[in-house]
């Protein structure tokens, strides 16, 4: 399948496999997500895996808890 790719298509390749990989750190910085880093760290250490990415997606899309406020 990939035996006679050239160096431009492996390059090529290379940058959307990257670019689908970030996606979910992307929209959570993106959003101003308050748990962006959780996610970032999500993403880099298990986004290799498909439920990694997928979970890092879904705390990226998912809506910020909304802020609790204090009795006084």
């Amino acid at each position: 399948m990939f035996s006679n790719i050239g160096p431009f298509e492996a390059v090529a390749l290379g940058v959307v496999i990257v670019a689908l990989y970030i996606v979910p750190s992307v929209i959570a910085f993106r959003r101003r997500h308050p748990n962006r880093l959780l996610i970032l760290t999500i993403n880099l250490v298990l986004g290799g895996t498909l439920i990694g990415w997928a979970v890092a997606l879904y705390l990226a899309t998912r809506s910020a808890p909304a802020a609790r406020s204090r009795p006084v």
